[in-house]
């Protein structure tokens, strides 16, 4: 193979090994903690009581309405209809089995966390 083709292999093995290596980094740096039965991406940015009260409003929800994903708007209808009146307004939760997401939210106003299958997403902001 000509010097040019070894090159072109070699750069395209060193770009597949740094993205490799970024990834493995990546996933280091995502941490979970199992509390109250939910799995919340640690560390969560909100205090400890409203972070419980998240999980248990979250669960009691998902009991009240069942795990079914077609009562995701309910659910995150009633979880932040709680938030709103517990918390002060304006709280915005994302409840579902596959979704994706950006949000810029106000500090210590923010957790996610799956129940089961159903992930959560609630933060505040203005």
């Amino acid at each position: 193979s000509s010097p040019k083709r070894r090159g072109q292999q070699l750069t395209a093995a060193l770009l597949s090994a740094v993205m490799a290596q970024n990834q493995d980094e990546q996933k280091a740096q995502e941490e979970w903690k199992v509390l109250w039965g939910a799995k919340i991406l640690w560390p969560a940015d909100m205090p400890d009581d409203m972070l419980e009260d998240a999980v248990k409003v979250s669960v009691e929800a998902l009991e009240t309405h069942g795990r079914n994903e077609r009562e995701g708007t309910t659910i995150g209808q009633k979880i932040k209809q709680h938030f709103d009146e517990n918390h002060k307004p304006y709280w915005h939760v994302t409840v579902g089995k596959n979704f994706g997401c950006h949000a810029v939210h106000e500090k210590q106003r923010f957790v996610y966390f799956y129940v089961d299958q159903f992930a959560f997403m609630i933060y505040k902001a203005q």
